[in-house]
């Protein structure tokens, strides 16, 4: 089946409805059985609404999302919490970066679109990374000792932490991306976000400390909590991280155009592919056809999940 085909498109609300690929699981509005962020005060003392986002199964939704100003007078940034529980995170790579033929590569497939929940952008260019990319014991980017590093394993979930000391080989491990070092570790932002941070962090549109940014933290119970959006210093992102419950986090990629988070669900005439933040430049359904960077996916732990 070719991948289908944008039938819409609202450029200014960042929706685009598809033609429908096939049923996407759940298909109603279950009762929310399954966990949900208990977050309600942000930042600035303002109150936190989460609103749940993407196809939902059999308990419920398993991406929950908000948009959060980091301090008083800032633009909100996107957030969204991930039930590692009840879904399945999938690396995959791009058709040109790293390089080589992997399983996961390019697009998600209509095959795999029935459980797709979310999508979101993977780090740096590899050649800037500090950081490597390997799929099913291919390589298409050495591994590097110490970088901050999103591991997939076996059964679906996926870790964070800094390779070789937090996270390491282990035939649990089927996918492992890498970027830069941690930006979080033992729920705090680590004094490398404000020491040198254009150079260490990665140099932006006119050199701007504060950019479009994003990361992705795990928690303490196993949550995945991405964080991105305008404004951000490395600093305020690892500070937004934390607030959302991270324990360790990593810097994903910086500047308007990369920043993305797009989530997927049934509609009324198809698919609707959103993303999280109207203002992100990407289209939210560039996942869904070949891409030539990398990006991680969320599926519903149901069958025909990859």
């Amino acid at each position: 089946m070719p991948p289908p085909v944008p039938a819409a498109s609202d450029a200014a609300s960042g929706v685009t409805r598809l033609a429908h690929p096939g049923p996407i699981a759940g298909g109603g509005a279950p009762e929310q059985l399954w966990p949900m962020p208990r977050i309600e005060v942000g930042p600035t003392g303002a109150p936190v609404t989460w609103t749940p986002a993407g196809a939902v199964g059999s308990g419920g939704a398993v991406v929950f999302t908000s948009e959060v100003a980091p301090s008083p007078g800032a633009a909100p940034v996107g957030v969204a919490w991930i039930d590692q529980a009840h879904a399945v995170v999938q690396l995959f790579a791009g058709t040109t970066q790293p390089g080589g033929s992997f399983r996961y590569q390019g697009m998600v497939p209509p095959s795999l679109v029935t459980n797709l929940v979310a999508a979101f952008e993977g780090g740096f260019q590899f050649a800037v990374s500090n950081g490597g990319f390997e799929q099913d014991g291919v390589v298409g980017a050495p591994l590097v000792e110490g970088a901050a590093s999103l591991v997939e394993l076996t059964n679906g979930r996926v870790e964070i932490g800094a390779w070789g000391s937090e996270v390491g080989p282990s035939p649990a491990v089927s996918a492992v991306r890498q970027n830069l070092t941690l930006l979080v570790d033992h729920g705090a932002v680590l004094p490398t976000a404000s020491e040198n941070p254009l150079v260490t962090w990665g140099y932006s549109l006119g050199n701007l400390l504060a950019t479009w940014r994003s990361g992705l933290g795990i928690t303490s119970h196993g949550n995945l909590v991405w964080v991105g959006g305008p404004g951000l210093s490395p600093a305020t992102l690892g500070s937004m991280l934390v607030w959302a419950g991270a324990v360790r986090g990593m810097q994903l990629d910086i500047n308007p155009y990369w920043v993305s988070f797009a989530t997927f669900a049934e509609g009324p005439n198809g698919l609707v592919a959103t993303n999280l933040l109207p203002s992100m430049a990407q289209a939210p359904t560039h996942y869904l056809v070949p891409f030539w960077r990398d990006f991680v996916a969320v599926f519903l732990a149901e069958p025909g999940s990859p």
